[in-house]
């Protein structure tokens, strides 16, 4: 969708406006502006195009071969919390969608808002938390010498 650190803005009324860039890619690759933006624990928010969501909800509702008693269990605490936090909603003309209730408060969901695209969903992080991360991101030397294996 696109590589970077942008940024998007929560306004007054709880609404998440994102860079343009953001819709024009969803309706390019996905031929929609539906979103399902979520949180498992109130700190790391993810907004995920739908038909990405569809594809984790399919996985999340099938049984893992010989996975054993706890991959029911734990999905199913996955789907819960997701839908606890969560809400299906549609980027608007001017890019925005409105923060769910229960994670404008948690994550603090308020003015600038650091986004950053993750494989198949975009991670909004406040400003607080974007410190947070990049602290917890320093690379090891492991780190580094596997980076470099990988070609960078």
């Amino acid at each position: 969708m696109f590589r970077g650190l942008q940024t998007g803005r929560v306004d007054d009324k709880n609404r998440l406006k994102m860079p343009a860039l953001v819709r024009k890619n969803l309706l390019e690759k996905y031929g929609s502006p539906d979103v399902f933006i979520t949180s498992l624990d109130e700190r790391d928010v993810k907004i995920f195009p739908i038909a990405e969501w569809e594809v984790l909800e399919r996985r999340l509702s099938e049984k893992t071969a010989g996975a054993g008693d706890l991959d029911g269990e734990r999905k199913n605490k996955i789907l819960f919390l997701a839908n606890h936090y969560g809400a299906e909603q549609s980027l608007d003309a001017q890019g925005r969608i409105l923060i769910p209730g229960a994670l404008r408060e948690g994550p603090g969901m308020r003015g600038e808002i650091s986004l950053l695209w993750q494989s198949n969903h975009i991670l909004a992080l406040s400003a607080e938390r974007y410190k947070e991360k990049t602290a917890e991101a320093k690379m090891t030397d492991a780190d580094k010498a596997f980076a470099q294996n990988l070609g960078f």
